[in-house]
């Protein structure tokens, strides 16, 4: 019986990010490395790996699955220092089986995992599977299944609650359905599933985002009839974790692209929602002006990068590129996240809000893609262009002078002595400000107590006004049951 390799690279690398701390997990046939952002290595394995993924607890704790070749089932936990423990989840059967799409998600003893298994007689129909650790043992759920040639339509998000939403996009021969279940974090119950979406066409990608708001984002390409171009979709639901709210379809970013697809990826940060469409290039959407608008975009040599980016209440799995010959992320940049050079010249990865915009001498001329009649050529002078600028060595020793540069020299020292001069006149206003300062500083205790008085006060009014409003509700309430009665029950009771 012939092995069913996982459709999951073999050879692919996870940015795992919490705030300002970054980690990077790169899985080879071989095995897999997670190093921290200065390229130090804090765990190995040796061993030849189908899938792996990682994520970041609260407590900056590196949570690691990942499924070896021999089907042994393994988590680990990794602290900052290297030491870690591992744990055995069984073994599974990778000669009768595919897996793909593994998610982990940690919320404080707890720990959940999500995968996807093939069917054994139709390899386009796949399992999602949970497993649960409720801190005492491990609970296994099967989920439901999906229809695809290809890998599992299947994402899933946490809310602000600790709460589990599982999207899944299975395709019904004519149309795309999208099917949703909860696990509620206090009750340990899975909903029932609910088709929430109907997509009357094949939906070839999928990828969804949670906002700290607790609003879902869903995203799909799908194809358009009898052609190779294909649409990508918008769903939005207000608020996941209210079961009165519902998935309703958005404006799509973009309905006639050229393809073939890539892949498709989204991530929110600093209050923007990303959208990554990978096609013959690497376009980036952002909303602009109440619309979906291509603001950069980029041809080259990319890699996969996937990212696991653990933010405020909230973990998000995403497809995403990264640039060939440093680990960085594409369009970093916009989604605030700079590539920085450490002491040693290792790029590590910071968080940084940049607001400014400019544009990349190289990215001028943008191969055209179709997005909407707009031209991704024009697009180029309207957001940031991640550039990598090349600084020369100071000259040694060794290097000549010519006289020019000595005329440069003496110019500098002339420049120089101005500007000192400068500093030296306005020195002479820092001591008077300094004593004027310091008299503000000062009456800040008084302040601090008038503010404190008036939210004192501030609270009085509130409560007052909370007792008069539950009074005239209580006066209300019985009027409404007076008047409903007879005359003479008014009149006796």
């Amino acid at each position: 019986m012939c092995l069913l390799p996982s459709y999951t690279s073999p050879s692919q690398s996870c940015l795992l990010l919490n705030e300002g701390t970054s980690y990077l997990l790169e899985m080879r046939s071989d095995g897999l490395t997670l190093s921290s952002s200065d390229s130090h290595p804090l765990f190995e394995l040796k061993e030849s790996i189908l899938l792996a993924q990682g994520t970041l607890d609260d407590a900056q704790q590196i949570h690691l699955a990942y499924i070896k070749a021999s089907g042994d089932f393994c988590y680990s936990v990794i602290l900052p220092t290297g030491h870690h423990q591992t744990m055995s989840l069984g073994r599974l059967d990778i000669r009768t089986q595919r897996f793909d799409r593994l998610l982990l998600f940690p919320a404080g003893k707890e720990i959940h995992i999500f995968y996807a298994s093939s069917h054994y007689g139709l390899p386009d129909v796949w399992r999602i599977t949970h497993l649960f650790w409720n801190g005492q043992t491990w609970k296994s759920a099967l989920l439901g299944e999906v229809v695809h040639p290809r890998y599992p339509l299947y994402h899933v998000l946490m809310d602000s609650r600790s709460n589990l939403h599982v999207l899944m996009m299975t395709f019904l021969g004519s149309r795309s359905v999208l099917l949703a279940s909860m696990f509620n974090g206090t009750f340990y119950l899975w909903s029932k599933r609910q088709e929430v979406l109907t997509i009357p066409r094949e939906v070839v990608d999928m990828t969804a985002v949670i906002t700290p708001q607790d609003e879902g984002h869903l995203f799909w390409a799908a194809k358009q009839p009898a052609s190779d171009r294909f649409e990508i979709g918008h769903g939005i639901q207000s608020k996941l974790n209210d079961f009165k709210s519902t998935w309703r379809i958005d404006a799509p970013p973009a309905t006639n692209l050229e393809g073939p697809l890539k892949g498709l990826g989204a991530i929110e940060s600093q209050g923007i929602l990303n959208l990554l469409v990978n096609i013959n290039q690497a376009v980036l959407f952002q909303v602009q002006e109440r619309s979906w608008k291509p603001v950069l975009a980029h041809s080259g040599d990319f890699f996969s990068l996937h990212i696991a980016q653990k933010a405020e209440r909230t973990t998000t799995y995403t497809h995403w590129l990264g640039i060939a010959g440093q680990e960085a992320p594409l369009f970093a940049q916009e989604l605030s996240l700079v590539r920085t050079a450490s002491l040693n010249g290792t790029p590590q990865v910071s968080v940084h809000q940049d607001n400014s915009l400019q544009v990349a001498p190289h990215e001028k001329n943008l191969p055209q893609t179709t997005t909407d009649g707009i031209d991704t050529q024009a697009i180029s002078g309207q957001g940031n262009s991640l550039a990598c600028t090349a600084q020369a060595p100071p000259p040694t020793t060794s290097e000549q002078t010519n006289p020019q540069e000595t005329s440069n020299d003496s110019s500098s020292s002339r420049h120089l002595s101005l500007i000192f001069s400068d500093l030296k006149e306005s020195t002479t206003h820092i001591t008077s400000n300094l004593e004027y300062l310091s008299e503000k500083v000062n009456s800040l205790p008084e302040v601090l107590e008038l503010l404190k008085e008036l939210k004192t006060k501030n609270d009085q009014t509130l409560n007052t006004l909370q007792q008069l409003e539950t009074q005239v509700h209580h006066i209300q309430t019985q009027r409404e049951v007076a008047a409903k009665k007879g005359f003479w029950q008014r009149w006796l009771t």
